[in-house]
């Protein structure tokens, strides 16, 4: 999945699956009981899905796929984006026109998930801080409760049972104060216990009892993005954007970046990012680097549900020689 903009992403899925369940129907015609499936990612009052593009749109690519849990089953079906429909990966069907069942969904689909107790997460800790690969990270859930009847045969995750984002997106935009000065970046590094660290996800017999688990690996706190060349910074500046595991830090989260101003190496760094990381909501900042110091602006974003923050004023030091 291609990652394009910060609000998030929209996208409809419409499958239908053969039946072979016969024992299972209420009724003789098995096409009547025939699986359609329909989703989009909540966003607040915006209907998107988890590929970002700075111009707001996005879509899915061919290739997507999405791992379906069945009610009371263990196992999961793959539905996949081929030639511009969703199909699954084995036949699906209703068990009768009566009953409401619950069924489970995320992204991106992990070969390697056991079961809908113990879903793999993406490795946070992998993250290059490209707005380009973000959808390559991003973890997304849903669940509802449906009939047969209520929707004709579709199982529909939109409105307030739409894909969910799970982890908290934050961008960090770099600006030099004057148009002639030559800034370049070295490197960035995020740091905050178990940021990074891997999670496994469970959908539980309730809504409430779904979430993250801590994977059986080591705390991973730290995130280093390191520039092979140093990254020139324009006149509309340079943004790097990661996703978080959401948390609460005993100890605000910490910034710190190295990087050149006409030739001599700086670094500066903050711990006045906040504590709080909630998931599905975007924390954006805004860095301009003046000669009295690096000056910390937050401001909003449409799309995931956005934060308002505080502008901070952060002290420069030469770097050592």
């Amino acid at each position: 999945m291609k990652k394009m903009n910060f609000i998030g992403a929209c996208w409809c899925m419409s499958v239908l699956a053969a039946c072979q369940q016969n024992e299972l129907l209420t009724n003789g015609d098995v096409e009547d009981l025939a699986l359609d499936l329909q989703a989009s990612v909540f966003q607040g009052n915006v209907m998107s899905r988890t590929v970002t593009q700075e111009n707001g749109t996005s879509d899915f690519r061919e290739g997507d796929a999405v791992g379906f849990f069945m009610p009371d089953e263990e196992s999961q079906i793959r539905w996949t984006l081929e030639s511009g429909e969703w199909k699954s990966g084995q036949a699906v069907n209703w068990k009768d026109k009566v009953n409401e069942y619950t069924f489970c969904a995320y992204y991106p689909y992990s070969e390697s998930a056991a079961s809908r107790s113990s879903i793999p997460m993406p490795d946070l800790s992998a993250q290059t801080g490209n707005l380009a690969d973000i959808g390559a990270f991003d973890f997304l859930v849903a669940r509802t409760t449906t009939s047969y009847g209520a929707k004709s045969g579709v199982v529909s995750f939109t409105g307030e049972t739409a894909f969910r984002h799970v982890y908290a997106l934050v961008s960090v935009t770099v600006k030099k104060d004057l148009e002639k000065e030559s800034v370049a970046l070295d490197e960035m590094t995020f740091e905050g216990t178990g940021l990074f660290s891997s999670h496994v996800y469970k959908f539980g017999e309730e809504a409430a009892q779904d979430g993250m688990q801590a994977a059986d690996e080591p705390e991973k706190s730290r995130l280093v993005l390191s520039y092979e060349e140093p990254v020139a910074v324009e006149s509309a500046g340079y943004t790097a954007v990661v996703l978080l595991n959401p948390v609460e830090l005993e100890e605000s989260l910490r910034f710190t970046m190295g990087y050149r101003r006409d030739g001599i190496s700086y670094t500066a760094s903050t711990t006045a990012m906040g504590d709080t990381f909630e998931g599905g909501k975007f924390y954006k900042y805004t860095l301009k680097l003046t000669k009295e110091g690096l000056k910390l602006v937050g401001n909003t974003i449409s799309g995931w549900d956005s934060q308002t923050l505080p502008e901070i004023s952060v002290e420069e030091n030469p770097a050592e020689q």
